[in-house]
């Protein structure tokens, strides 16, 4: 069958085989057949069918230790740490067996200061893996801490359930898809207790919805075998799965899959879990057990010969380790990515990435993805199409053990557009676009001819305010979704409902649909902004100005508006390309004046605020006399809590208020 997941990886050894789990019969609990069973079926890798046992126990009121300890570890083994935290919480004294599982579960549920002040109660080292806990916690803060700037979908209930779907192959332009579950639909369950691995099928449909996925029409898949998701090759005529520990090959004709036989890539009794092989079929790279005696997994690379056999595998030695490497997906660009549990992962499985040198002929150091590809859960079977992946992961959030997700690689994205009157469809210059998310604050500016560029969130729901001048003429929620099509469509239109004109209220966010090509080229429209950036992130002057946008307008006063964050004067990298930009546009010629005010929010005391304040604007105005601004033409002020543009208590207030205002004149 296909390598299970355990959990319990690096972190865990098995509780219940240590000294005071190792007597016999202790009480009432343990002397319960239900018990024993539970404990054989444990032993034997059934942790569906042992939980049950351990569940009837539980129920009718024993709060034994070992029978508690039992469970939890058959909740983590299931990757189900919520009710691994609820079980040991039963117990009315803990013992260190049952902090150390609560330590863990803690971490599985990224509570990880819990999972430190829990670590803290065990002296235990000999006994349980302390150590490399700890290192593992100083590690997440670390990673969790630099998130990448990416859109992490789950495929919702339509594909994932609270069983296993895993192993993500998308085809036919990314309208159809194809992966492994282990979900309820089979009557014959595997010696684990789940159902036997089975491949289904869903589409796509035109509001980006997945449709309720149906049990593949395969000519081969069998009730009572293992049939997995592996690859579709050659223009989607060519399909590699696996059967029962082995790849096998499939064509097309007339609509159904033919089974072709499996790969021989060696000669010797192994499982072969996965692989990715080239749309020409030259070459392959796989992940086996056959050199470990079916301890570890390892990735190989083999070649076809001029007889059409694989030549010998060569072990990828530059990415294999002591532990499991599996998954292996080669991309578009030529960079390979895999899953390992190695390599010093976050949890179980992360994802990594390699290139492969030509001079030096070997792969390159891979590199861990991070997070939020990567998590403390198991994350696995990742595969990246442009500028979209997909992974196989049981992270905090989903339905229940491994879920499919979606990964769009950017966050923010750029549309345009014109704002209009409604029925009379005449521009409106000079608009003002504000944009409210996540308790963050934007906002950009028409043209003279109502056009607009603005760089928004992507799959966040949105308040966007349209003023004209000081009047609220607009305002709405909205929600910006990215369809993958044949060519680029980021254009959409606010349309303004004219003077006494009565609009019927909406019902939920209105859809902003933008269109674009996927593929590897980098696109100036599409940003990625980490996590720690974004609340003081702006893409460009274009949404600070507080007139027409400087292109097309006449010579004059106007004002450059950047926010900071809380407590903080701190300048974030795209602050600075702001100020960057400021300077080359509009101060580097010297002929304007230049005030530079701090603001702060009315949180804190007024004497604090005020001197927050003209540090912010000190920090400002530094930057801005590095580059080359004369002194002599700059005022620095600082305002304090005194000239709010909001005064409301509120997140969108705040963070409107803690700015700092250079005004040329």
């Amino acid at each position: 069958m296909k390598r299970s997941i355990p959990i319990f990886f690096f972190l865990v050894i098995t509780v219940i085989t240590n000294s005071s789990y190792a007597q016999e019969v202790q009480d009432a609990a343990s002397s319960h057949k239900s018990y024993k069973k539970g404990a054989r079926l444990f032993k034997n890798g059934n942790f569906v069918k042992a939980e049950e046992q351990f569940q009837m126990l539980l129920d009718s009121g024993y709060r034994d230790n070992d029978l508690i300890a039992y469970q939890a570890q058959v909740h983590l083994e299931l990757h189900e740490p919520h009710s691994a935290k609820d079980v040991i919480l039963l117990s009315p004294k803990r013992d260190q067996d049952l902090d150390y599982l609560l330590a863990i579960s803690h971490y599985y549920l990224e509570e990880f200061d819990d999972a430190r002040r829990e670590l803290s109660l065990v002296t235990d080292t000999a006994t349980f893996h302390v150590d490399e806990m700890r290192r593992r916690l100083e590690d997440v803060a670390h990673h969790y801490h630099d998130a990448q700037g990416y859109v992490i979908q789950n495929f919702g209930s339509e594909v994932n359930t609270k069983y296993r779907e895993y192993a993500p192959v998308m085809y036919d332009g990314f309208k159809e898809l194809l992966f492994t579950t282990r979900n309820d639909s089979s009557e014959y369950t595997a010696h684990d207790g789940l159902a036997f691995e089975a491949i289904h099928d869903t589409s796509i449909d035109s509001l980006n919805q997945w449709h309720v996925a149906d049990p593949f029409d395969f000519h081969t898949s069998h009730e009572k075998r293992h049939d997995a998701t592996v690859q579709v090759y050659r223009n989607h005529t060519k399909l590699i799965t696996f059967h029962e520990g082995r790849l096998f090959k499939s064509h097309l004709v007339d609509h159904t899959w033919e089974e072709d036989g499996p790969l021989e890539l060696h000669d010797v009794e192994a499982t072969d879990t996965h692989c990715h092989i080239a749309d020409d079929e030259s070459s392959i790279i796989f992940a086996s057990d056959f050199q470990s005696f079916g301890h570890d997994l390892d990735l190989f690379v083999s070649y076809k010969q001029e007889d059409n056999t694989w030549s010998e595998p060569e072990a990828l030695t530059e990415l294999n380790t002591d532990f499991d490497e599996d998954s292996p997906f080669l991309a578009g660009d030529s960079t390979l990515y895999f899953s390992s549990r190695g390599h010093n992962s976050l949890g179980g499985y992360d994802v990594f990435k390699t290139t492969y040198d030509s001079k030096k002929k070997k792969w390159r150091k891979p590199i861990n993805l991070d997070y939020p590809i990567n998590t403390v859960s198991e994350d696995i079977y990742f595969s990246t199409y442009g500028k979209v992946g997909f992974i196989s992961s049981t992270r905090v959030g989903g339905y229940g053990s491994l879920d499919l997700y979606r990964i769009l690689l950017f966050n923010e994205i750029m549309i345009n557009g014109t704002v209009v009157d409604e029925q009379t469809k005449d521009p409106i210059p000079n608009a003002q676009i504000e944009i409210v998310y996540d308790s963050l604050y934007f906002r950009t500016y028409t043209d003279k001819d109502g056009k607009y560029e603005m760089f928004v969130p992507v799959n966040k729901n949105m308040k966007i305010t349209v003023l004209d001048g000081k009047k609220k003429v607009s305002q709405g929620e909205y929600f910006l979704d990215v369809f993958f099509r044949e060519q680029d469509n980021l254009a959409f239109d606010f349309e303004i409902p004219s003077a006494g004109a009565v609009t019927p209220p909406t019902s939920g966010a209105q859809l902003i649909h933008v269109e674009m090509k996927n593929d590897f080229e980098e696109k100036p429209y599409i940003k990625s902004i980490a996590k720690d950036e974004i609340s003081s992130w702006s893409d460009s002057l274009k949404n600070y100005y507080e007139q027409v946008r400087i292109a097309n307008a006449p010579p004059g006063p106007g004002m450059v508006t950047v926010y900071l964050e809380f407590n903080s004067s701190d300048l974030s990298p795209s602050v600075k390309n702001v100020l960057n930009e400021l300077y080359e546009d509009l101060l580097k010629d010297g002929k304007y004046k230049v005030e530079i005010s701090g603001h702060t929010d009315p949180r804190g005391s007024q004497s604090y605020n005020q001197r927050l304040s003209l540090r912010r604007a000190n920090v400002v105005g530094e930057f801005l006399f590095g580059h080359g601004l004369k002194k002599d033409k700059a005022k620095v002020v600082g305002y304090g809590e005194t000239k709010l543009i909001d005064p409301s208590d509120s997140e969108e207030a705040h963070a409107k208020n803690r700015r700092v205002e250079i005004r040329y004149f």
